[in-house]
């Protein structure tokens, strides 16, 4: 498989911090890749730079072979569910996904077809009349997925997306990115729930202090530290890297 994200030697720093330090790593087409760190270790100043959103100070991204100075061409290929989402609590979910297709140039007669889809396929057509402001924070999450699948995305960008999900919720999305990644969408995964990581990646990157200190399957990096689970793994790691 070829590399469908490609991140060489970038660097961000804020101030005399260094957020993001000489990173390097690549995530293959069609794999859901787990993306891991402590607090602060800089991997929401690499999804922004994923994302476009701000500039390394060095380095460079390449999205599906372009680069970043190409950004309306990269942001067709993909879309991203950031830990914060904004929602329009007056509206319904109905309504919600229309504006958003509508900002994306969805056709018009295509619209209502499109989104009803969506609604379906995250199991929320039932309450696609409800207001978002009654919605329970699961439906929030599964509402926050459809709007970033209304570009068709090649890659999905994803920051804690089960975050205070009960064990319900949970499975719903992990079922949800699963299935999308059978249909050929690249996962990029980020998360603090290590057994969520451990049953859905394929490929698992840790940053600490901005800087990559593994990367491999699971079993690769148990192997590597002698570990049994992907948290004995982290702690391992993170743990001597702060020494």
């Amino acid at each position: 498989m070829d590399d469908i994200i490609s991140i060489k030697g970038i660097s961000k720093s804020y101030g005399s911090t260094k957020a993001v330090d000489n990173l390097t790593l690549s995530v293959k087409r069609g794999e859901i890749f787990g993306f891991l760190g402590r607090n602060g270790a800089g991997k929401t100043t690499t999804i922004r730079i994923l994302t476009g959103i701000i500039k390394p100070d060095g380095g460079s991204v390449s999205i599906a072979g372009l680069k970043d100075h190409q950004a309306k061409e990269v942001s067709k290929l993909l879309s991203v569910v950031p830990e914060s989402r904004g929602f329009y609590d007056w509206m319904n979910g109905l309504e919600y996904l229309s504006f958003f297709a509508s900002l994306y140039e969805v056709p018009k007669e295509k619209i209502e077809e499109k989104v009803i889809r969506l609604l379906k396929q995250v199991d929320l057509l039932k309450n696609k009349y409800k207001k978002i402001g009654a919605y329970s924070r699961g439906m929030k999450q599964r509402l926050g997925l459809a709007r970033a699948l209304i570009n068709d995305p090649q890659i999905l960008i994803l920051d804690e997306p089960t975050l205070g999900l009960d064990p319900q919720g949970q499975r719903d999305i992990q079922n949800l990115l699963q299935q999308l990644n059978k249909n050929g969408v690249t996962i990029f995964y980020s998360s603090h729930l290590l057994h969520e990581v451990s049953k859905l990646c394929s490929q698992i990157a840790i940053i600490n202090e901005g800087t990559l200190i593994a990367q491999g399957t699971l079993q690769e990096l148990m192997k590597d530290t002698k570990s049994q689970t992907l948290t004995d793994v982290f702690l391992s790691l993170t743990n001597s890297n702060n020494d």
